[in-house]
């Protein structure tokens, strides 16, 4: 299965949120390199089958600096075909900031637009996400499981 996880930080929390899961996954059997969204071209994501975006929001609503690349090519974009793409997204925010996991937020909508599938809804966590994740990164588990055996 191609299946990688990307993330976008700028503090370093996404960061370790997806080699977390990461380690989850491959746990349960599954190859899941986990690259820094700045040194993956975004290009490469017409090829990919499964991914999972972990992303902070920075500023007001904006992408990490090592996202911002992956997030134009999809926001301008005059059309892109992701219809192999399975994806799930977690954003990182805080909810003090009122946009917050906008960065999440719309690295699910360009990808939905562009007809990539969700594989489980997004996860929008807040400063406690060690608490949040946890039942998530379980479905996805399951879901790409489920995956396998079609």
């Amino acid at each position: 299965m191609n299946l990688t996880i990307v993330y976008g930080t700028q503090s370093g929390n996404a960061r370790n949120l997806a080699h977390v899961i990461g380690e989850s996954l491959e746990a349960h059997g599954f190859c899941a390199p986990v690259l820094d969204m700045g040194e993956v071209d975004p290009e490469e994501i017409l090829s990919m089958k499964h991914v999972v975006i972990v992303t902070s929001t920075y500023g007001d609503g904006e992408p990490p600096d090592n996202a911002s690349e992956w997030m134009s090519f999809l926001k301008f974009a005059e059309e892109l075909n992701l219809n192999q793409l399975h994806y799930a997204v977690i954003g990182l925010g805080d909810p003090y900031y009122p946009h917050f996991c906008q960065c999440g937020k719309d690295f699910d909508h360009y990808l939905s637009k562009w007809g990539a599938h969700a594989m489980l809804n997004r996860l929008d966590c807040d400063l406690y996400y060690e608490e949040q994740y946890p039942e998530w990164v379980n479905e996805l588990i399951e879901v790409l499981k489920n995956d396998l055996q079609e």
